[in-house]
């Protein structure tokens, strides 16, 4: 080793700190081991602004320089006037080496990685794949190694951060909503520096956030960078929920202030970014969202931190944007998920330290598949083959309409776990109704998969739907013989058809009329975000949407919804005039339905077009009627 040793006294030692805020936290534990190791030498950190807040106040050096510029000559010019002895170099960069180089610092230590190994006296080799990748390990041990190599001791691998105490009392001032809380604070991160790819979305943090108010009555704050692009994220999920929550993109909070306002917090929901870090060396309660990065990068091996995991077969690809047609990895995480992590950890119950948001379905015959958690109900049943469920009669018929012959459903319980669940069964569909079928959607596929299909596609746009327990198809030589699909009873929802809110019971009431105009909106909004996604129900009737006590809204029977390759806007009159048919006239007052289509349609005022729209949609409901 060269320049660096137990016997170094008196040394003027420079670290050029990570300039990504979450590295530099993650650098903390390699940091407070070389503050005891050179407990005698003058410690200076190079870094940059942003860097340099985040870290005070600071007990692990003695001087700061702040990096003003990336001109490796301009650098050296200005770090060559303070004498440095030995410098250490957790940023890996070739322009950082250049420039200590530059400055002739005797001794420099480093990763000699991106061609730049020349330029260092002590040269670490990066870990590495056998393919040359850098093999992936987390961020403070890669910082560690370093401090191992100068002598450091390095066994405390928790992170460390300080609140200023004027930061305490500001925070106190932007936000006197904390001083009268009635539960817990919880702090959610939406955005994200590296890129949207880590961006999990809107709709799924309002919904997020609107069940923890349901919930545990909590104060929940929207936290996002001072930057057009997430001040919109965070007005967005305002818009989305149906509660107030306090949006930090209105009044931008210092990062010593975010730092007061996390210590203040019971729990941070966020985005696999900086603010993460800030939330676990502040020692939060975390849950973390992770979708194109690779969670072993920034592991912290925090005991009160939960890891939601977007496990698809393209993650992780530590891309900031997603290139494919949908961003899979983050839909796969769902807001029961997320919502069943932060109950855990607010109730101090934490269960997993990390949770794959991919669901596990066995194959307990031949394409018979069945979720994982529900074999050993179905085995107590005898539900393990395709005879077997099409025999099963253990049940009652859920009602509704008439069927044609080749469809049956029947509704049952199951124990362990105690649920209540709805069989689909198709057996052997005429081929003219598969080969309609077929062109409408236009896939070969079997019945249950339009049922199926949409369903996966919704939830990952945060549309709610039946949660799909097992599923299977069996073909002749070219169509469809047999198929079903068993889904899970909506949790405390019922059909707007059958129940409206009670607000709507009496509407002379200024509170039920404001709750009246609200549960209007979310439903416009929920309209609105379903035919975003392309799809066209075709029965959208309030029968098929349910409503639960936390006010989610759940879509259901999407057997007949699909992609209309042509005519899609035909289809949108139809699902509003069926929407529209199904809203009784005692319940909602013409003004309400016109308040309905501004939200539906994101408009203030109506034009020609939305005029012509809603004309089209009255005329479709005096067909219907």
């Amino acid at each position: 080793m060269n320049g660096f040793g137990t016997k170094i006294r008196d040394a003027n030692i420079l670290v050029w700190l990570p300039s990504p805020m979450g590295d530099a936290i993650l650098c903390t534990p390699a940091l407070r081991a070389i503050r005891q190791q050179f407990k005698s030498c003058k410690i200076w950190f190079y870094a940059n602004p942003v860097v340099r807040e985040v870290l005070s106040p600071c007990t692990l050096n003695d001087q700061w320089i702040q990096q003003r510029g990336k001109n490796p000559l301009a650098v050296a010019r200005e770090l060559r006037q303070h004498r440095f002895t030995h410098v250490i170099l957790f940023k890996n960069s070739f322009a950082s080496a250049l420039a200590v180089f530059l400055a002739a610092i005797p001794s420099r230590i480093g990763y000699a990685r991106d061609n730049r190994g020349f330029l260092l006296t002590d040269k670490l080799p990066p870990a590495r794949l056998p393919n040359r990748k850098f093999k992936p390990i987390s961020a403070i041990d890669s910082y560690l190694v370093i401090a191992l190599e100068v002598g450091a001791d390095i066994t405390d691998r928790s992170l460390e951060l300080s609140v200023d105490p004027a930061a305490n009392d500001a925070i106190r001032a932007k936000l006197p909503e904390l001083a009268d809380t009635k539960g817990p604070v919880v702090v959610i991160v939406p955005g994200g520096a590296f890129g949207p790819s880590k961006c999990w979305p809107n709709i799924r943090f309002a919904e997020t956030a609107d069940w923890l108010i349901a919930n545990y009555n909590a104060t929940v704050i929207i936290s996002v960078a001072p930057n057009r692009t997430e001040r919109q994220i965070a007005d967005g999920i305002c818009e989305l929920s149906g509660n107030k929550l306090i949006n930090l993109g209105e009044r931008s909070l210092s990062i010593g202030e975010l730092k007061a306002l996390f210590s203040a917090s019971d729990l941070v929901i966020t985005n696999d970014t900086g603010p993460r870090h800030i939330a676990v060396a502040l020692r939060r309660k975390v849950v973390t969202i992770f979708g194109p990065n690779n969670p072993v990068w920034t592991e912290t091996g925090y005991e009160n931190e939960t890891q939601i995991i977007g496990n698809v077969p393209c993650a992780p690809c530590d891309k900031p944007i997603c290139k494919k047609s949908e961003h899979s990895c983050m839909l796969a995480v769902t807001v029961e998920m997320v919502c069943a992590a932060a109950g855990e950890l607010l109730d101090n119950n934490r269960k997993r330290a990390r949770i794959p948001a991919r669901r596990e379905f066995i194959e307990t015959s031949q394409s018979f598949f069945v979720d994982s958690g529900y074999v050993t109900a179905f085995e107590k049943l005898g539900l393990t083959s395709f005879d077997a469920l099409f025999s099963f009669n253990s049940g009652k018929d859920p009602g509704g309409s008439s069927l044609p012959e080749y469809r049956s459903r029947l509704e049952f319980k199951i124990s362990d776990p105690d649920k209540t669940l709805f069989l689909k069964r198709y057996n052997n569909p005429g081929a003219l109704i598969q080969i309609k079928n077929w062109y409408w959607h236009n896939s070969r596929k079997s019945m249950m998969s339009f049922d199926s299909d949409p369903a996966d596609d919704l939830a990952r746009a945060g549309i709610k739907t039946p949660k799909t327990i097992s599923y299977g198809e069996q073909w002749g030589v070219f169509l469809e013989k047999r198929s079903f699909i068993i889904t899970e009873e909506l949790p405390n929802a019922e059909s707007l058809e059958q129940k409206l809110p009670d607000c709507f019971q009496d509407r002379s009431k200024t509170e039920n009329l404001k709750q009246q105009r609200n549960f209007i909106k979310r439903l416009a909004q929920f309209a609105g975000r379903f035919h975003d996604t392309s799809y066209r129900h075709r029965d959208f009737y309030l029968a098929h949407i349910f409503y639960s006590d936390d006010g989610t809204f759940y879509l259901i029977d999407l057997q007949r919804a699909f992609k209309p390759r042509i005519l899609a806007e035909r289809f949108r009159v139809k699902d509003i005039a069926q929407l529209y048919y199904s809203a009784p006239g005692s319940a909602f007052s013409k003004t309400d339905r016109l308040r309905f289509y501004k939200t539906y349609a994101g408009k203030e005022s109506l034009d020609g077009r939305d005029k012509a729209f809603i004309r089209k949609v009255v005329r479709k409901v005096n067909r219907i009627a």
